[in-house]
């Protein structure tokens, strides 16, 4: 029982849809190399078969010519529309599978027809074999759909060749054998794609996870001056806004409470600060200074110069200092200047907010 259920699980995979477009992709991207690669083999090898056969111009000619004709236009159509679909990062999971089917018909009944002649007249019957390894190597079906279509073809090829002579040419064992072949090398095929993609896409969220981090300040989560750098880069010419906060006391709070408390009231000041401006970029710019750049017209910013708020853990009494300017900067350095601009204004609130009259003293305390 166990092994059946398996061996279910393996005909019959359950594949995250993300790693089910990716294998799709590869197939697309398959499907385009070898169709290019058909359509050139098969053009040099009609223009040598039209120069060998010119004199004596026959029916079987005639009838090689129109499936040569058929198998370029089927290559033709396959570089169009699979170029078109691996390229599209949306792939339609439905439009893929149908695709691959309609190829593999299509090829595999161009590669039976093609050989039936050859049965006939007794020559070699390599072309349904060569195109069902290639359909088995390079296009990725699961395991349960290549069972049904390969199974399918090799019965196709069989039972033609059966109506003609009672297949007398051909051992049943044989195609068979090779039937199971073709779908045991599909499924493993495809199994193997499964895993190299979960790699991939493993590696991929790694590396995602590693710039996050790096453009992440790990006390508080917001971006840090890695990530203003290359948001400095990209400034072009909309207008922003950009605040200065910086915590009032805040050596002294560390001093006297600790740099528990400290951490505690920085990471609730990056809490604070994603709740005053909502949608725009928030950066850590250094010690107990932030930074806050956003889009939002003037009138739907924080327009007070200072916030009060007590520290939930340890009832302390925090103020922040705001400063901020106005611009459209365009780049790198107009948006730095832009920046200094809300530190100088900033540096104006400070020293009026620490001042005595502007009730610095009791801040202090």
């Amino acid at each position: 029982m166990a092994f059946l259920q398996r061996f279910a699980r393996y005909i019959v995979p359950s594949v995250d849809p993300e790693i089910s477009r990716e294998i799709d992709r590869k197939s697309m991207r398959n499907i385009y190399i070898i169709s290019v690669l058909v359509l050139i083999f098969e053009s040099l090898t009609f223009i040598v078969f039209l120069s060998a056969k010119a004199r004596s111009f026959g029916h079987y000619e005639w009838v090689s010519t129109l499936y040569v004709i058929y198998c370029l236009l089927l290559c033709g159509l396959a570089v169009f529309l699979s170029k078109k679909m691996f390229q599209n990062r949306k792939i339609s999971q439905k439009k893929c599978v149908a695709v691959k089917v309609f190829f593999f018909v299509a090829f595999s009944l161009w590669a039976i027809l093609t050989d039936f002649r050859h049965y006939t007249v007794h020559e070699q019957m390599l072309t349904f074999y060569t195109v069902n390894l290639v359909m088995a190597c390079f296009i990725i079906f699961k395991p349960w759909t290549g069972m049904i279509l390969f199974g399918c073809a090799h019965l196709g090829m069989y039972l033609l060749c059966f109506s003609y002579d009672h297949a007398a040419g051909i051992q049943p064992l044989n195609i068979l054998v090779l039937c199971l072949a073709s779908i045991a090398c599909n499924a493993v095929h495809y199994h193997s794609h499964i895993h190299s993609s979960m790699k991939e896409h493993r590696l991929k969220e790694s590396n995602k996870a590693l710039e996050n981090a790096s453009h992440r300040d790990g006390l508080t989560g917001l971006k840090n001056r890695l990530a203003l750098e290359e948001d400095a880069a990209a400034a072009d010419g909309r207008h922003i806004t950009a605040f200065m906060i910086d915590i009032n006391y805040f050596k002294e709070i560390n001093d006297r409470y600790g740099h528990t408390v400290g951490d505690q009231i920085l990471r609730e000041t990056s809490y604070i600060l994603k709740k005053l401006f909502p949608g725009a970029s928030c950066y850590r710019y250094g010690g107990d200074e932030f930074l806050v750049l956003t889009h939002r017209p003037a009138q739907d910013n924080y327009g007070a110069p200072t916030y009060d708020f007590t520290n939930e853990g340890s009832a302390v009494k925090v103020s922040l200092s705001i400063g901020s300017a106005q611009g459209d900067p365009t780049g790198h350095e107009e948006l730095y200047a832009l920046i200094s601009l809300a530190d100088k204004a900033l540096y104006v609130i400070k020293k009026r907010t620490h001042s005595i009259e502007g009730g610095g003293h009791e801040r202090r305390n």
